[in-house]
């Protein structure tokens, strides 16, 4: 499967690519306007049966899906954000920008409308964000995509 290929790569990469991101705003607990749409069924339909290795748990909210304790959490349902270069991060075709510097660290698809957000728990460590990006891609590439995309 290319994801596990790709998922081996990525963590050795990561020291980089945290060095390379500078503080962007997290996503907070915005509302989830887009939560009913069709994209975000199809999206949540897609959700992986782990992530991290870790088994799925039960949550509240029909746009939200968790894996582990304490869980990665994925919300479907935001705005996308403003177009950006920083703290940008391609992983499998699917744009992600990334605040590592949040606990939990958030990451929310660039380019995809609506977007969907990935909180990792900090004390997973920063290096697992790839692999969990890599884990949930088939959720986010099922989200249309808009002109915006990751430069560099």
């Amino acid at each position: 499967m290319p994801s596990r290929t790709r998922r081996t790569a990525l963590p050795a990469t990561w020291a980089g690519v945290v060095l390379a991101l500078s503080a962007c705003g997290g996503t907070g607990d915005l509302p989830v306007p887009l939560a009913d749409s069709p994209a975000c069924r199809a999206s949540l339909a897609a959700a992986p049966a782990a992530v991290l290795d870790r088994s799925a748990v039960a949550v509240d909210g029909a746009a939200v899906r968790a894996w582990g304790q304490p869980p990665v959490v994925v919300r479907c349902g935001l705005s996308e954000p403003a177009p950006t270069t920083t703290g940008c991060l391609t992983v499998d075709d699917v744009d992600w920008v990334v605040d590592p510097s949040t606990d939990p660290i958030t990451a929310i698809t660039f380019g995809r409308s609506p977007a969907l957000e990935v909180r990792v728990p900090a004390s997973l460590g920063k290096e697992v964000v790839p692999a969990a990006l890599v884990d949930l891609a088939p959720m986010a590439v099922t989200l249309p995509r808009t002109a915006h995309a990751c430069v560099g």
